[in-house]
């Protein structure tokens, strides 16, 4: 981790019910986009992107990778916008067409199969 002023990112962050999935490097919590499922990964560490440790370029690699196959599979589902956005901690955005809210126990579940915690 570089040295920053910045604190690190905890669950206590987000509004009630807002986080799906978390482990001890990245939350995965929704964000509002419209009439589509908006998920957003968050790494705690406030680092960018190019400040990433390797392990942990890897890991949001691999956590992107399987988070899109999950939603993709999904009945409901068309294909998965990806977006990176700006703020001092690395954060992916995605957005999904059809895929109603019920459904987010099911993508965390799946993704907590991988690690972390289902927290829907």
């Amino acid at each position: 981790m570089t040295e920053s002023a910045q604190p690190l990112i905890d669950s206590t962050s987000f509004a009630p019910g807002q986080v799906v999935w978390e482990d001890e490097v990245w939350i995965l919590a929704r964000h509002d986009a419209g009439g589509r499922l908006g998920l957003t990964l968050h790494h705690r560490e406030p680092e960018a992107l190019g400040q990433l440790s390797d392990e942990h370029a890897s890991q949001l690699g691999r956590i992107g990778n399987r988070l899109i196959r999950i939603i993709e599979h999904l009945p409901e589902s068309g294909k998965v916008g990806l977006a990176r956005t700006s703020d001092d901690h690395v954060q992916l955005a995605f957005e999904a067409e059809g895929v109603p809210e019920s459904r987010l126990h099911d993508i965390a579940v799946k993704l907590a199969n991988w690690g972390g915690e289902a927290r829907i």
